[in-house]
């Protein structure tokens, strides 16, 4: 490390989580590692809260894990340090090894009282946890059981700390939903809101209150049944300054893994998309879109001036912007192999936008996709996200393919394939005129796929940081997973701007600069034009 780091170790990961440039925060986090391990006194104990504090509020949850453990292996076995460890072993799903963590503060007489009680509530968070994952009836009532008598304990010893009260009522209301059955307490849901109520009071009480109280004050308005004005806080939520990645997916997480909000019905139908919308904002990671979120139904709705109203006009347009993504989703589809094996993406374009000698519709994909690692006629193009428009599953086969460029250099990575039909009501996606300007602040590129190969109809949005471009390729943030290759690239408006097609963490720089960084790469569409003006498309039968 360069001693400009060496001297502040916060500011340099600080910087690095700024441009979503997780490569280098996990490189500068290897490196403290090393430092704090290598360390002859112990290392400023502050210095170590702020990293982990920082780490957590970009949901490095492996990161923090590993400057923890050295932090402690260094003898700073402070109560902060061990809770920031336990949290980030229940947030990267592992509840039953945090348990014992956070069991080890409550009951550590030399811990101060406040991280005794919030060490309580990581105790009811881990038996939450557990109720969740767990499917045995009988032991995830006793799982909702301890979760309810921690909360209702870390709450009733300090009232102020309202997030384990919140979290009290938001486990009674689900009991009640379930009708599981308590420990004394014959009326869970009218204790709920009577809880709820006084947690309101309490919140709406507050001269400046942050993006916790927002929260907070938006689930007691849903145990009290006023969904409209819970909607009304769940945008004030991201509207706090002090908001951050992991409390929009903190929050998002409650909602949908607890309260069972779901995209069908209000209030959810609108708090989701905006929660999702702000998480791809702040964390510069993905959003997984379930199947029923792109439903032709759904996305046909006309704008309800209800929700510009209750949103404002810049969040309703989040909202909107949002559901354009979704609608892009349609039009990408999962490429199987015979045995029904992911092995990447395309997605339907117009083909007079790319040549007037190709047919109205086409799938795009990689070269290496199709032919090079799958011949087309064994390509089986499953559109997951068009099954419940369909009714059964949403699958065709390759009949022509129109072009081909390979991917060895300097061919285009790129094919076009005509399937023997294709889903109704889906647009192709649209052509971007440019690339976006690299002068603005934090240009996006957004990719829609099937990362790891999933099969389960489901999307991931990705949302990185546009790097740099020449005419051919176009360079941004965080390689992608195995199954992205052949994914569609959208610019802010989600229009077509590139097809990815690699990724690495050694990329060549582009434009002269020299040396290698962490990148995607996608062909530009400008550059596939133009080739296909050089070799005209030729149909060729592959059946």
């Amino acid at each position: 490390m360069t001693s400009d780091i060496d001297e502040s170790w916060e500011r340099a990961l600080h910087d690095a989580a700024k441009t979503f440039d997780w490569p280098c925060m996990t490189s500068l986090v290897r490196a403290y590692v090393c430092h704090l391990r290598g360390a002859a006194s112990p290392t400023s104990l502050p210095e170590v809260k702020a990293v982990l504090q920082l780490l957590r509020e970009n949901l490095r949850y492996a990161e923090l894990r590993a400057v923890a453990d050295a932090a402690l292996g260094q003898g700073l076995g402070d109560a902060v340090v061990r809770r920031q460890y336990a949290q980030a072993l229940v947030d990267g799903d592992n509840p039953a090894a945090a348990l014992l963590l956070f069991e080890n503060i409550s009951a550590d007489p030399l811990a101060p009282d406040t991280e005794q009680i919030e060490a309580l509530g990581g105790v009811g968070r881990c038996y939450k946890q557990l109720f969740i994952v767990t499917t045995d009836p009988a032991r995830r009532a006793v799982y909702l059981q301890r979760a309810l008598t921690a909360y209702l304990k870390a709450y009733g010893e300090d009232p102020g700390r309202f997030w384990h009260g919140i979290n009290t009522v938001a486990l009674l209301v689900r009991a009640n939903r379930e009708g599981l059955p308590l420990t004394e307490r014959e009326d869970p849901g009218g204790t709920a809101r009577n809880i709820a109520a006084a947690i309101l009071d309490m919140v709406d009480a507050l001269p400046e209150p942050d993006a916790w109280a927002k929260a907070t004050a938006c689930e007691a308005l849903l145990a009290l049944g006023r969904s409209n004005e819970a909607v009304r806080r769940g945008n004030a939520f991201v509207r706090a300054s002090d908001v951050d990645a992991f409390k929009i997916a903190s929050f998002l997480r409650q909602l949908v893994e607890i309260w069972e909000l779901d995209t069908t019905d209000a209030p959810g139908d609108t708090l989701l998309p905006v929660l999702r919308s702000a998480l791809l904002n702040y964390r510069g990671g993905g959003v997984v879109v379930e199947t029923r979120d792109v439903r032709a139904f759904r996305l046909a709705e006309a704008p309800d001036e209800r929700l510009e109203k209750v949103l404002g006009g810049d969040r309703y347009q989040s909202l909107a912007w949002y559901r354009n993504g979704l609608a892009r989703c349609r039009a990408v589809a999962q490429i199987l192999d015979a045995n029904q094996d992911g092995i990447g993406t395309g997605f339907l374009v117009r083909g007079s936008d790319l040549h007037d000698r190709l047919p109205p519709i086409l799938l795009m994909t990689n070269g290496h996709v199709v032919p090079e690692n799958l011949p087309a006629a064994d390509a089986v193009v499953v559109f997951h996200g068009l099954d419940l428009d369909a009714g059964h599953r949403c699958q065709f086969r390759v009949v022509r393919r129109w072009w081909y460029e390979p991917s060895e250099s300097p061919g285009l990575d790129t094919t076009l394939l005509e399937l023997d039909n294709y889903p109704e009501k889906v647009e192709p996606v649209p052509l971007a005129r440019r690339l976006p300007a690299l002068t603005q602040q934090s240009p996006r590129a957004y990719l829609i796929g099937h990362p790891r190969g999933l099969a389960q109809p489901q999307f991931s949005l990705q949302d990185n940081l546009l790097l740099d471009y020449d005419d051919t390729v176009v360079h941004y943030r965080s390689p992608t997973e195995g199954g992205s290759s052949g994914s569609p690239v959208f610019d802010y408006q989600w229009k077509l701007i590139g097809l990815h097609h690699s990724g690495g963490f050694d990329t060549p720089r582009l434009n002269n600069y020299g040396g290698t960084y962490p990148a995607n790469e996608a062909i530009t569409l400008q550059a596939i034009k133009a080739r296909l003006q050089e070799h005209p498309p030729v149909a060729e039968d592959v059946r």
